[in-house]
């Protein structure tokens, strides 16, 4: 019997549902460079790869994209902590799936618990991170008041300085 060409099979374009690379790179506004140096780190797997195609992604795939792309920008997450916060973003889609699957109230229970422990972990990540950039603000804080002090300093001088300043009158 005679196979039928794989390549005659596939289809002309991708499915509506699946996006390729550089239409997903404009939708979540990163370069297609980005997501795939995402996908090398193992933040992202594209959802489907077919023959003759670019990668295709899946709405879940843009959504992490957005995450990363909304965690990287507003709150300067490293790679590492990235890789954590997701992993963890996906353990938690897994607890979600196992406690609507199961209807025993132990169960349930200790799901739940489980989700406490993981959302006690991503807290974690936050909160050091909060803590970093509590201190670059302490430290510009402190910064402004140096040169507030130094200006003042300055001003103080100047006006001593200026003609028609007696020092007698002070």
């Amino acid at each position: 019997m005679i196979e039928p060409d794989a390549s005659a099979m596939a289809p002309s374009s991708p499915p509506s549902d699946l996006h390729p690379i550089g239409e997903v790179a404009k939708l979540v506004g990163l370069t297609a460079r980005a997501i795939r140096y995402y996908e090398e780190l193992g933040l992202l797997t594209p959802g489907v790869r077919v023959k003759g195609f670019p990668r295709l992604f899946t709405a879940d795939d843009i959504q992490r994209l957005r995450e990363i792309k909304r965690l990287r920008e507003i709150a300067g997450f490293s790679l590492a902590e990235l890789s954590e916060l997701l992993d963890n973003e996906d353990l938690r889609a897994q607890l979600r799936e196992r406690f609507q699957q199961t209807s025993g109230p132990a169960d349930r229970i200790a799901l739940m618990r489980d989700a406490i422990d993981l959302a006690s972990r991503r807290l974690a990540i936050i909160d050091r991170k909060l803590s970093q950039l509590q201190g670059v603000r302490t430290a510009e804080i402190e910064h402004i008041a140096l040169i507030r002090s130094l200006l003042e300093n300055q001003e103080r001088i100047e006006e001593q300085e200026a003609p028609g300043h007696d020092a007698a009158d002070e």
